[in-house]
């Protein structure tokens, strides 16, 4: 029996090392603690003392288990409550956790992200149904699927269509990427934000990085959004190649998918990665981001989608985040 320690840290549920974040709760990690404690071994979950003499080991990131011999993380063992958690830009309905339906992504290209040639290994979907009743009884509102990339094809319309007709009266959200998905069955599932890596507005960009989508492609986002979802979009600055005009012409589709209320919410951050040295000159785009709030026509949109306090709340977040960092 070997003696562990688990240390949730800002990398350990991040795939891009641009994105540091300590308020993710580390489904992953939780659910490898979980097998392990399930297995007979003496685990212990972010308490000390962090010492290599008192444990066999300290985990700080996920060791890559089997991942479909994992179980259900035990929520409460691993505090997936807990205050940081919950400050979240991916919940509006709150307390909500995150669960992970696969591993890899199904694209698994993407030059600067860890889960590049992975193999896309995905949960049946009767056992993710079950998580996500076991996540409503105990209290939660709102779950995010962090699997890199959700399922897509059979597997989303079952899912989808058993969500549907179950009705579990919780809310859900997943990363997707610039696909033609069945939107308006998403919907019919209790599908809320999908989490689009728009990347660049640039094609050479996309290119560079294998993205494997066209610019054009901004198109299923606006299509999710008539459907009722709420996109929230992911840029990177920084990319060495790209010129000043090139940031801006990011800038400003990002400018403009939040105007015309296409894109509910969006993110920034500066590139990151090995063997990759970012421009630092265009690290400021990361916070004109947040000059979208000088625009008449995006406080008019986000003011047409508050329909309860709930709402009304994501959007004092959403506020507050904003205003932080405009000052930083």
């Amino acid at each position: 029996m070997s003696r562990i320690l688990y240390i949730p840290n800002s990398h350990c549920q991040q795939r891009q090392l641009q994105k540091p974040n300590n308020l993710i709760y580390p489904v992953l990690m939780a659910m490898e603690a979980t097998k392990r404690r399930n297995d007979g071994d003496e685990v212990y979950w972010d308490n000390g003392p962090y010492s290599l003499f008192e444990y066999h080991k300290l985990i700080i990131k996920p060791e890559g288990l089997p991942f479909l011999s994992l179980p259900h993380p035990d929520r409460v063992w691993t505090n997936a409550k807990e205050p940081r958690y919950q400050r979240n830009g991916n919940f509006k309905y709150l307390p909500a956790t995150y669960i992970q339906s696969a591993s890899g992504c199904w694209w698994g290209k993407c030059s600067f992200c860890v889960e590049k040639g992975k193999p896309y290994e995905v949960r049946p979907v009767e056992d993710v149904i079950s998580e996500i009743e076991e996540i409503k009884s105990q209290g939660y509102k709102e779950v995010f699927d962090d699997s890199a990339t959700f399922p897509t094809g059979e597997w989303l319309e079952r899912f989808c269509r058993k969500m549907g007709e179950k009705k579990p009266n919780i809310v859900l959200g997943c990363n997707a990427r610039m696909f033609n998905y069945d939107f308006e069955l998403m919907v019919f599932a209790g599908f809320r934000m999908l989490l689009f890596g728009l990347e660049s507005a640039n094609q050479q960009s996309l290119d560079n990085i294998n993205k494997g989508v066209k610019v054009e492609d901004i198109k299923y986002i606006i299509k999710a959004a008539k459907a009722g979802l709420e996109p929230h979009i992911c840029v990177v600055f920084g990319w060495k190649w790209e010129t000043d005009a090139d940031a801006i012409n990011t800038l400003q589709l990002v400018h403009q998918l939040l105007k015309k209320g296409y894109a509910k919410t969006a993110q920034a951050s500066f590139i990151h990665q090995q063997g990759i040295e970012g421009n630092e000159s265009q690290r400021h785009f990361i916070r004109d981001i947040y000059g979208i709030w000088k625009s008449p026509e995006f406080w008019f949109n986000k003011l047409r989608d508050v329909h309860n306090k709930d709402d009304l709340k994501y959007l004092w977040r959403q506020i507050k985040e904003g205003l932080c960092s405009i000052e930083n």
